[in-house]
């Protein structure tokens, strides 16, 4: 299931330049926000929400944040930047459809952040940023 999102910085977005450190900063944000909603219902929400593992990867000659998960209904994905415009979010081929739905939950939620325009991966357009 290779399978690609794209978020597209524009020029009224929050940050005019992606970079591996600003994606993964969100990405600790993203689990400090879900830590803290189940601290708030006294559940491990966060292993719920985001049960991947964050590390840094080459794939393509391009460093990317490789995303690995040890729950059997997840596998892996992995986020790139191309041309320091475009934020690439790939699902690999052993990727499952409990990835998909994560991966898409966080590009919703980068895209939100950054304010960029967000085409997912059945190639839906969402935008973020003031028109």
């Amino acid at each position: 299931m290779v399978q690609q999102a794209t978020i597209q910085l524009m020029d009224k977005s929050k940050y005019q330049e992606a970079s591996l450190d600003l994606l993964q900063n969100l990405i600790n944000d993203y689990i400090e926000s879900s830590t803290k909603i189940g601290q708030q219902v006294d559940w491990n929400y966060e292993r719920a929400s985001f049960p991947y593992s964050l590390s840094n990867k080459k794939l393509d000659e391009q460093d990317a944040l490789y995303l690995k998960s040890n729950d059997s209904r997840y596998n892996h994905f992995v986020v790139s930047i191309q041309d320091d415009k475009h934020i690439i979010i790939t699902l690999l081929p052993n990727s499952t459809y409990g990835d998909k739905g994560k991966a898409n939950e966080l590009c919703r939620y980068l895209a939100q952040k950054i304010e960029g325009k967000l085409e997912l991966f059945n190639k839906r357009i969402m935008y973020f940023y003031k028109r």
